[in-house]
């Protein structure tokens, strides 16, 4: 396997055990009566450790990816691929995303989500259950700018499709800052209805999630202007899939915000694997890889 791997890989085994240890937290870290969390929980404790070690694993395994020389990498001609598999990825990404945008607006026209009183922690239950969650006119700017987000997102992955003979249709760059858009909003949404929370580790979690998708993302659309980091993309995309999973953890009231969370991470996953594998195949085109790659 190429050294490349070991950022995407890093990422996978550090996205379950932090899955398993905010699910553990979830269980045995908060007193069964207020919410509120129990002091010197063990699940607590080692996700927060797990979570500094992996951004540490992460920036070194970044390392092994390859450093772009001005001008940088275009996508999608440098996100491109032969292989028509790969591109389902990102593109089931892209599909969840969809579905978390038609999900806000479903939601948007009820005051109270059905399943928002019945959160897994009770303080939730009760801030939530008071009015303090998204408003019908915030969910559905929420969806419309999902939905926006995704669609966005698919002439970008038909571009990704390497074919033989013909001009490559390139979509405008301008068009990749949607998605960035959508997750600023849904950051600023959240955190509103999270920050009043008095219990920190709580929510963190989730708020650290949206930051990486977001910053991931916005790293994305940099290839689009021929300004991006391989690296600093490859960190931030293992990083939002590490977090996300444990957000997932947390069973949030809002189905619209997991299936959020899951296309996000899956779409910069893919989008980071075709990066990967468009560079290996450069390097297999132009003869300089003999021999098994290692």
């Amino acid at each position: 396997m190429d050294k490349r791997y070991a950022l995407p890989l890093t990422a996978a085994l550090g996205a379950a055990a932090a899955y398993v240890l905010r699910l553990l937290q979830n269980h045995t870290g908060y007193e069964a009566g207020t919410g509120l969390p129990i002091p010197g929980n063990f699940a607590a404790l080692a996700l927060a450790v797990l979570l500094a070690g992996l951004a540490a694993a992460l920036a070194l395994t970044a390392r092994l990816l390859p450093a772009e020389e001005e001008p940088g990498p275009v996508l999608p001609k440098d996100f491109s691929t032969k292989n028509a598999g790969l591109l389902t990825i990102p593109m089931c990404g892209v599909f969840l995303l969809a579905l978390g945008g038609l999900s806000d607006l479903a939601e948007s026209f009820n005051a109270l989500p059905e399943g928002l009183v019945s959160s897994r922690h009770a303080i939730y239950g009760i801030l939530r259950a008071g009015g303090l969650g998204f408003s019908p006119r915030g969910q559905l700017l929420l969806g419309v700018l999902t939905l926006a987000a995704a669609i966005s997102l698919f002439p970008v992955l038909a571009g990704c499709r390497r074919r033989e003979g013909g001009p490559r249709r390139r979509a405008p760059a301008a068009i990749t800052l949607l998605p960035v858009a959508a997750l600023v909003v849904r950051l600023v949404l959240t955190y509103r209805i999270d920050s009043v929370n008095p219990s920190l580790t709580m929510y963190y979690v989730e708020l650290l999630a949206l930051v990486f998708l977001t910053l991931g993302f916005y790293r994305l659309s940099s290839f689009a202007f021929q300004a991006g980091q391989t690296r600093r993309f490859g960190f931030y995309a293992g990083g939002s899939l590490i977090l996300c999973a444990a957000a997932l953890a947390d069973g949030s009231a809002y189905l619209s915000s997991l299936l959020f969370y899951a296309g996000g991470t899956l779409t910069l996953m893919g989008f980071l694997l075709l990066r990967i594998v468009n560079g290996l195949e450069a390097e297999r085109d132009d003869g300089t890889i003999i021999g098994p790659v290692e």
